[in-house]
């Protein structure tokens, strides 16, 4: 194999007189409207093409019992009501969480406002949550579960919910026997649990703001009275001290890599550390010049696309750090995954990783919001944390703002890699890896 020949004629590349402009970013303006039914927000966004998107979104208390199994079958149902009640007028999508459940629409400006009155219409008719309607849902649901139910990435997120939450429904995977046992009742109380006042809409098209604005009001269906479990819900789960959480490894000798997760709780969009999280996320692991990438990628061979992220779920978010490696390398990630964790808790980064982490995140939300679909995305993301959309506005100044001292104190306090709860999905036990799990097979 030949070495790499060098530029020829003018000699090598020279570096640039001056850096790449930093990314900026600048919230667009936006009308918001609070209605007996919920709040409605608008923003004008021109261009080529004459599609809306809207965003309907509905916060999921966290019920007793089989939440997650609820949330699947309330998400089909949804989605084959609103698909059959859009027709072909509009492209309907149902994203669901844990904690929110959002309708996504998508159609041409001139038929917004017929879209909106089908799918009011369909939610106030209760259309989801009939008979035939919930049980082909979780017929489809029960299907995919049992299809999916040995898969590795399905056992290790199944495995490391349980570790994070314990207890808590969001840490109770879904089944295909209680998805089966989902009826009407339990799809209608778990839609209608916030009630109307925590529901929002969100419309982003080229037409005229007041226009929009009144269209996303009347995407909000009525206020109703569904039945309320008999039980109250459990609270919003709460953070761990910094102590040693769970670990351990489960057996599957079919998995072709070992499946590393780990992770904790941490604050979620609301508070005032996620900013400074969010830098010191993406450092570990959140791009492609972070540190999980160089080590674990580049120099050691031993995973391809590592990677650390922040999932936020009510009042908090779930830190999930992912690496999918060689066998005979699990070890090794793993010690190199907590040595770079505790680096960052030590405030051991360099002023040039941190611009690039701010660098980073303003040019992704520039890029999110640089679209419709993306911009409403953005808005109902917001909302689901319990910020309002204004809080978009002033999103690069916090950025910016950070310093180096205020990153080191975040990582610290949420970071520590003792407070970390991991699950190991491997074909074998090795030296180095956690206990296997008790029923581990």
């Amino acid at each position: 194999m030949t070495a790499p020949t060098a530029p020829t004629a003018s000699g090598p590349v020279p570096a640039p007189a001056h850096p790449a402009p930093a990314p900026r970013f600048t919230a667009p303006a936006h009308r918001e409207h609070i209605t007996g039914r919920g709040t409605a927000v608008a923003a004008r966004r021109p261009g080529t093409g004459q599609l809306t998107e809207a965003r309907l979104l509905f916060p999921l208390s966290p019920a007793p019992g089989p939440h997650q199994s609820r949330v699947e079958v309330m998400a089909e149902a949804l989605r084959g009501a609103l698909t059959e009640a859009a027709a072909d007028l509009a492209t309907v999508r149902v994203e669901a969480r844990s904690d929110r459940a959002v309708i996504a629409v998508r159609t041409f400006a001139d038929d917004f406002a017929a879209t909106c009155a089908r799918i009011r219409e369909c939610l106030d008719a209760g259309r989801p949550h009939e008979p035939r309607q919930v049980r082909e849902a979780a017929g489809r649901v029960a299907r995919r579960l049992t299809a999916a139910h040995s898969a590795p990435a399905l056992l290790a997120r199944t495995g490391f919910l349980t570790a994070v939450y314990g207890p808590h429904p969001y840490g109770r995977a879904a089944t295909a026997a209680q998805s089966a046992d989902v009826q009407g009742p339990h799809t209608a109380t778990l839609l209608h649990s916030a009630g109307p006042a925590r529901r929002h809409s969100v419309t982003v098209g080229p037409g005229p703001v007041e226009e929009l604005l009144s269209q996303a009001a009347a995407l909000l269906p009525h206020p109703d009275a569904a039945p309320a479990e008999t039980t109250a819900p459990p609270a919003d789960p709460t953070p761990p001290p910094a102590v040693a959480r769970p670990r351990s490894t489960v057996l599957h000798p079919a998995t072709p890599q070992t499946l590393l997760r780990l992770g904790t709780l941490v604050p979620g969009r609301s508070h005032e550390d996620y900013p400074a999280l969010q830098l010191a996320v993406l450092m570990l692991g959140g791009y492609y010049a972070s540190r999980l990438t160089r080590v674990l990628r580049e120099r050691e061979g031993l995973a391809y696309a590592p990677r650390a992220v922040l999932d936020p779920l009510g009042s908090h978010a779930v830190l999930t750090v992912e690496a999918d490696v060689r066998h005979d390398g699990a070890a090794r990630a793993l010690t190199l995954i907590t040595q770079e964790t505790q680096r960052l808790a030590d405030g051991s980064f360099t002023a040039q990783e941190l611009r690039n982490a701010q660098n980073y995140a303003v040019g992704s939300m520039a890029m999110a919001c640089s679209s419709r679909s993306g911009l409403a995305s953005t808005y109902a993301a917001l909302l689901a944390g319990g910020l309002p959309a204004s809080r978009l506005a002033g999103y690069e100044d916090r950025l910016r703002a950070l310093t180096a001292a205020d990153v080191a104190r975040t990582a610290a306090a949420h970071l520590a890699p003792c407070g970390l709860a991991a699950v190991v999905i491997a074909p074998a036990w090795i030296p180095g890896l956690p206990p296997t799990a008790p029923d581990g097979t």
